[in-house]
């Protein structure tokens, strides 16, 4: 089986409690620490068994391999990876059974961070999956006052579309926003705005 390690919580000593993307759930296994295994850390792709117990409450995490990806050993890629990983964690911390589309992401993902500016590449995966979940707002009517919003346009938690005066930030343009929103693409934006959208993003999914 094969899947993305969303969060670690180290349990006992060196013991670990571990969430794991898969295909079609959201896998929380325990693995026993020992001088053999493996390291694991949060974003990683791995190669992996469950071994269920008759004694225990929580399936074991057993034979891990991890299936490396370019950069890998990029700090600021990898880094920013990571802080795409917990979000997602976060979104999906109720959930066990799952689309595919997130597993499919994430890996995307892996193809592509090797030859992209990394923020730019997570912004536009963001916005693939406020799409598939419903929750991208094309129609630019501001989500507090309900008008349209005819100049620039500022956005919110989830890039909720809004008005700069109702929210108090500072907006893009909305040709911008329109191109990001239909075709997933950051060509347009400048560096500044892609390190604010990234901030927006990262108030959470």
């Amino acid at each position: 089986m094969r899947g993305f390690v969303l969060s670690t919580a180290r349990v006992r000593d060196e013991d670990l409690i571990v969430r794991i993307l898969t295909k079609d759930e959201v896998l929380t296994l325990y693995r026993f620490y020992g001088a053999r295994h493996s390291y694991i850390n949060v974003g990683y792709h791995i190669d992996f068994v469950v071994e269920e117990s008759a004694k225990a409450t929580i399936k074991r995490l057993r034979n891990v391999i991890q299936l490396p990806f370019p950069f890998l050993l990029d700090f600021q890629k990898m880094l920013n990876f990571k802080i795409f990983v917990g979000l997602l964690n976060k979104h999906l911390s109720d959930v066990t059974k799952i689309d595919e589309f997130y597993y499919n992401l994430l890996v995307d993902i892996t193809k592509n961070m090797q030859n992209r500016e990394p923020k730019r590449l997570l912004i536009e995966s963001y916005v693939k999956l406020l799409e598939k979940e419903g929750r991208l707002h094309k129609e630019f009517e501001c989500f507090l006052c309900e008008r349209e919003i005819e100049g620039k346009v500022a956005l919110a938690r989830a890039f909720l579309p809004a008005h700069e005066r109702c929210i108090y930030e500072k907006g893009f343009a909305k040709e911008k926003i329109k191109d990001l929103f239909e075709n997933k693409k950051t060509l347009l934006f400048s560096d500044e705005e892609i390190d604010r959208l990234w901030k927006i993003m990262n108030l959470g999914m």
